[in-house]
């Protein structure tokens, strides 16, 4: 019989994920790191002891202790708690689970190199259809993939650059950027494999369509999708990652625009105008990047009062008509002046 709970009560968690060749530091009450299950250069990767588990903003890679040791060292659930002393399996057993070796279809981070705008023969990505594509930290194929969406990244010109994908599983949602890539041997294939920096803002065919029209930024592909079409007067757009994405997005398509800032209630507001953590370190948001692209004009709209993570999303899912989403807007709309951001910065 394994006990999960007496498990994950006793693992240290930063100690495991170190030990597995993750380098931490300090970020306030969590630990930050470089992500083990993508390639980025920036560190978007959170380990939370307190409440027991691992995040990445960057790919959504989201694990308790056992589901870490699962996916780092591609075993199965038995297998991973044995690993973390699920039960006395003897010293004998225990090194052979720990020094067996991984059977890899390839030798892990090969180098994939993206292909911008993916080609035209190249299988695209359908929600609820079942597809295929290269885990490169893994070292192996991700078979029978079926997102429950499939938000297409494209240029201005509407040529596909590749995908943020929304996988439900198990213990949780995550979204991945997969990129059509050529490997080392000249194949093709899709990969999970963050869009080259700086990485596209969503939606800039439609902000290229509507080139007079004021921008509306939100969080998120599904609220920027909702959003165009609840509000047709704006270009509405937002970028991948989340608020750990935001440093490493491109808003130079921005410039001389009128942009308007909906952040999500409360968590978002920091992704949005900015914030200074705990030992002093900035974060710089949309605004204070928006800005250095050369917006025309910033404004926001104070989603204070709504509950957490509310959006515009979560507007039309209560029934709110197009109207009244408008016209609440509209009742709380702010300009962001430069001083303002530069307060944040300060």
């Amino acid at each position: 019989m394994i006990n999960v709970e007496q498990i994950l009560a006793r693992v240290d968690l930063a100690e495991l994920v170190e030990r597995h060749g993750v380098q931490l530091a300090k970020s306030g009450k969590e630990l930050v790191g470089l992500c083990p299950f993508h390639s980025e250069r920036s560190p978007s990767f959170n380990v939370v002891p307190a409440k027991g588990f691992v995040h990445c903003f960057g790919c959504g890679a989201h694990y308790d202790a056992i589901g870490f040791v699962m996916a780092m060292d591609d075993v199965d659930f038995i297998t991973a708690c044995h690993q973390l002393g699920g039960h006395d399996m003897g010293a004998a057993a225990k090194r052979a689970v720990q020094s067996a070796p991984r059977r890899l279809d390839r030798p892990r981070d090969e180098l994939w190199i993206p292909i911008c705008p993916v080609p035209d023969d190249a299988p695209r990505w359908i929600p609820g259809v079942k597809g295929t594509v290269w885990n490169l930290k893994r070292g192996r194929w991700w078979e029978g993939l079926a997102p429950t969406r499939a938000d297409a990244y494209r240029d201005p010109d509407g040529a596909l650059l590749g995908y943020v994908l929304r996988v439900d599983m198990p213990d949780g949602k995550i979204t991945p950027a997969v990129t059509w890539c050529i490997g080392p041997r000249g194949e093709a294939r899709w990969c999970l494999q963050p869009f080259p920096d700086p990485r596209p803002l969503f939606g800039l065919d439609a902000l290229a369509a509507k080139p007079d029209a004021p921008v509306l930024m939100v969080e998120g592909e599904k609220c920027a999708t909702v959003g165009a079409g609840a509000l047709p007067m704006y270009a509405v757009t937002t970028w991948m990652g989340g608020s750990h994405g935001v440093k490493h997005a491109d808003f130079s398509p921005l410039e001389g625009r009128d942009v308007v800032l909906w952040p999500d209630a409360l968590d978002g507001v920091g992704a949005m105008l900015g914030y200074i953590d705990g030992s002093g370190l900035l974060h710089e948001g949309v605004a204070q990047l928006a800005y250095a692209a050369g917006v025309r004009s910033l404004r926001v709209i104070d989603t204070n009062g709504m509950p957490k993570g509310w959006d515009i999303a979560d507007a039309v899912a209560d029934g709110w008509t197009a109207k009244q989403i408008a016209l609440w807007a509209k009742s709380r709309v702010k300009a962001v002046e430069m001083a303002e951001t530069r307060r944040v910065m300060a």
